[in-house]
């Protein structure tokens, strides 16, 4: 006979089924807020858009679709955008298994989310106290609040850094060379999703025989991860379409060792003034580089780098400090700390890091990073605006575009281009209305210059290699005349 589940077995089992469950908790507060419900939402902002209707051609057209670029500037391999084929290629795997609508991403996020906390709560089995404070912790997270019912890729990557955590602590636990392997191996995927995410292959390279050892092998070791780390740069940004209005962009594009060096180095002091002024950005944002900082500085004392004089590192505590350390570097160098660029860049690393430190850390460590991330969500309540912005037109349908959906996807494309659309506004009434498979290329000017197959403008062009082939009184399509 099966024995009775007894009471604390029972209390576990119920709050790691809520943790699961959490992500679809979120989305459903929010639909009670704001009176509407996720299978009513559409993607609204740029980005969401790009990454919507690349994972819809990806998802139906395989790898032969149209170009998202900026300006026709196009990757060296294949027709992937700005945000590279890493991201788009794991939803576009949930697009194929369950379809793509206008809600599906904020759906995906969700999914990714509980699929991760399941392996999570598989893999470490938490006690019922550590299950109820990741519980809370991920509910009341400002970040995933936000995020959790727009078409960004934050949800994918939050459930990135939860599997990476979990695999990391299990490491720590029993260093087992099947896990180093997995380990590794997972680490290069993701950094495939971000490239920033390189830095999490740092922390197992530190820790060997149940210690942090710093010797000649690890120095071995972190050299054959700066050469294997510009390997994957190098192999990545091959798959990704330039965007003109990046940092990294315009530091390529500098002539000179000299100019080059000195547009690093203000950019870099920019960024780290912009980070800890207070008045730099909203409240919100700006509450949450602080959480970034007090995190680093505790990881910081209660590794023990310094007192020890890195003889006796408190491993657990280290390795937050460094990732975090790491990240806010690359961000100051290569990012811009301005318009939720590096919120987003930093949200979901803070988020696997406190949950790392909820694994590891005493309940009163717990109680207090909890305390700090509940004043952020007071203060996303007391910001209406905030929430407002990023609800703004999600519930209204877009405008059914006849004209855009006369566009013809060629099917023995000779080069991408074939499957590319010109476009100077970048609005989902546009983006809602284009076929899966055409490209969407963002044109500062719409001239016979360009080299996409069509042309749509809400103003009539003089264009003498395009022929225009359909009309109403708002809209013109032309098509490349190729004779």
């Amino acid at each position: 006979m099966f024995k009775a589940i007894q009471p604390a077995t029972k209390t576990r089992l119920f709050l790691s089924l809520l943790l699961i469950a959490s992500p679809w908790l979120v989305i459903l507060l929010d639909s009670v807020f704001t009176g509407h419900s996720v299978l009513e939402s559409f993607p609204v902002w740029s980005d969401e858009l790009s990454y919507w209707h690349e994972i819809l051609s990806l998802s139906r057209k395989g790898l032969q679709h149209g170009y998202y670029t900026y300006n026709e500037l196009v990757p060296a391999v294949s027709s992937f955008g700005p945000h590279g084929f890493g991201t788009v290629s794991v939803y576009a795997l949930f697009a194929k298994v369950f379809g793509w609508k206008t809600y599906s991403m904020v759906i995906a996020n969700a999914f990714f989310m509980s699929l991760a906390f399941l392996f999570s709560v598989m893999i470490l089995k938490p006690t019922a106290k550590t299950t109820w404070f990741v519980l809370l912790f991920s509910i009341s997270y400002t970040p995933f609040i936000l995020f959790s019912v727009t078409s960004m890729s934050e949800g994918l990557n939050q459930a990135i850094l939860i599997v990476y955590f979990t695999l990391l602590y299990a490491y720590f636990q029993r260093e087992k060379k099947w896990l180093f392997v997995l380990f590794i191996l997972f680490c290069t995927a993701i950094s495939c999703v971000r490239i920033i995410y390189i830095v999490l292959f740092l922390p197992i390279l530190f820790y060997r025989k149940n210690r942090f050892v710093i010797d000649a092998k690890l120095a071995i070791f972190v050299l054959t991860w700066l050469v294997f780390s510009v390997f994957l740069f190098l192999f990545s940004i091959q798959f990704v379409s330039p965007y003109p209005d990046s940092f990294l962009h315009e530091l390529f594009n500098t002539n000179g060792i000299v100019e080059k060096m000195s547009l690093a180095i203000f950019h870099f002091g920019q960024n780290t003034l912009d980070y800890i002024n207070p008045l730099s950005d909203n409240a919100i944002q700006v509450a949450e580089r602080y959480f970034v900082l007090v995190v680093l500085v505790y990881s910081l004392i209660k590794s023990r780098a310094i007192q020890s004089k890195l003889k006796e590192i408190e491993i657990r505590y280290f390795v937050v400090f460094l990732i975090l350390l790491l990240v806010l570097l690359i961000t100051f160098a290569a990012y811009d700390v301005s318009d939720w660029r590096d919120y987003r860049v930093l949200a979901p690393i803070l988020f696997g890091c406190i949950f790392y430190l909820i694994l590891n850390s005493s309940a009163s460590e717990a109680y207090g990073l909890l305390v700090i991330n509940a004043l952020i969500l007071v203060l996303l309540i007391a910001s209406p605006l905030v929430w407002k912005s990023f609800n703004a037109d999600r519930y209204n349908p877009a405008i059914e575009s006849g004209l855009l959906k006369q566009i013809e996807y060629t099917v023995q494309q000779k080069n991408s281009f074939e499957n590319t659309v010109a476009v100077q506004l970048f609005d989902k009434n546009i983006v809602l209305n284009i076929p899966a498979g055409i490209g969407i290329s963002t044109a500062d000017t719409l001239s016979d210059k360009l080299q996409s197959k069509y042309v749509f403008s809400e103003k009539k062009l003089e264009l003498t290699t395009y022929n225009l082939i359909y009309s109403n009184q708002s809209e013109y399509l032309y098509e490349k005349d190729i004779r």
